[in-house]
């Protein structure tokens, strides 16, 4: 999908390589709210903590149950785990400890999300319902009925006032929190709800789904509106996140492909790929890098850099060899070009906007192979 519009590079580093053994792989990822450090639950059924700069193993916690949710408080302090057990369980980051385990789903919890201000949690069950439990007391505050079939994702909102949930049956819906009564159901997608996440302001949600669409939704109306059809990736639509300060818009699919979005033209600004099928996505707050963890078990940190500022050295270079035409400054030039591409690696240069503009420095140097310089 690359073309002259996208004007973001998204470099990778690779934080944690691919998994060498299937129980390496990483199911379930969250990062916590100062982007210090991210949780990932394992196929091994650990739950491990990283640090989110060089991904050190700072801490594990280990269960019997396969993680199928996880969600990091907003407080820092515990890690919230669904499993196949069928219950909820809350895991102290310093000890490793699991300090409560609560009981209510019959099915197993796959989706988790924290309040704003950490005191509550919810939990999406394979059951179809949605409950919300109270931390302090560990205790149900009440439990919510109106998806026809396994609730696989949910969010809260940052007021802290509503929950929106998205299920296996194309349905997303709204809930007041402080009643438990369904605000809203909507059938405006056509398959399986995969992802729900608000914006950092709570003005917007973004939903994405097996119908290989994102919607954007008005979400300063209760209930939320649809305000438009974001459609680029070729196969569901798996993870979905906003960057801390809302400007962009990060997806990731089934078919391998991470697009960031500007949110203001609503455009595609820049385009990766990984190995596997993405199934998470996690921004560092007030920065514009994010990690990515894909069906192969690596987990990748991408940095946002402005491609045309990345152009413009070598553009500003080109220009300048043309104007001087002097072949006594050949050297010169060459020593400048060197320096210029030493500052990026090859991967980068090999990008197609890039690769054109060091093709058209290496030319006017004559570093081509069969060519002359001037």
């Amino acid at each position: 999908m690359e073309n002259d519009e996208q004007n973001i590079f998204l470099k990778p580093t690779v934080l944690k390589p691919q998994a060498e053994h299937g129980s390496e792989i990483t199911r379930r990822f969250a990062m916590n709210k100062v982007g210090r450090m991210f949780a990932a639950a394992l196929q091994d059924k650990s739950v491990r903590l990283y640090a989110a700069e060089d991904c050190t193993e700072m801490q594990r916690m280990q269960d019997e149950f396969l993680s199928t949710s996880l969600a990091f408080s907003p407080k820092g302090d515990i890690v919230a785990t669904g499993t196949v057990e069928r219950v909820v369980k809350l895991w102290d980051i310093r000890t490793a400890e699991c300090i409560a385990t609560l009981e209510g789903h019959t099915y197993p919890v796959l989706s988790l999300s924290f309040s704003p201000d950490g005191d509550k949690i919810v939990s999406g069950s394979g059951d179809t319902t949605l409950i919300i439990w109270d931390i302090e007391n560990r205790s149900k505050i009440r439990q919510m009925k109106g998806h026809g079939f396994y609730v696989v994702t949910v969010d809260w909102d940052p007021q802290g006032s509503r929950v929106v949930s998205g299920s296996v049956d194309a349905n997303i819906c709204e809930w007041d929190v402080a009643t438990g009564d369904m605000i809203a159901r909507h059938d405006d997608h056509r398959a399986a709800v995969r992802e729900v996440r608000f914006s950092p302001d709570g003005s917007r949600l973004v939903s994405g789904s097996s119908d290989l669409t994102l919607l954007l939704w008005n979400a300063s109306y209760k209930p939320m509106k649809v305000e438009q059809i974001l459609q680029a990736h070729e196969s569901e639509v798996r993870a979905l996140a906003f960057s801390t300060d809302g400007h962009y818009l990060a997806s990731g699919s089934g078919d391998r492909t991470l697009y960031v979005w500007d949110m203001e033209t609503l455009t595609v600004k820049g385009e990766a790929s990984t190995m596997g099928e993405i199934d998470g996505i996690e921004w560092y707050p007030s920065r514009h890098s994010f990690l990515t963890a894909d069906g192969t078990g690596a987990i990748i940190r991408w940095d946002v850099e402005d491609m045309l500022a990345m152009l413009k050295p070598f553009q500003d270079l080109l220009t300048e060899i043309e104007a001087a035409n002097d072949p006594s400054r050949r050297d010169e030039f060459v020593e400048k070009f060197e320096n210029l591409s030493a500052q990026h690696d090859e991967e980068t240069l090999q990008t197609k906007r890039m690769f054109y503009v060091v093709w058209q420095c290496k030319r006017a140097l004559g570093l081509l192979k069969g060519t002359t310089s001037k």
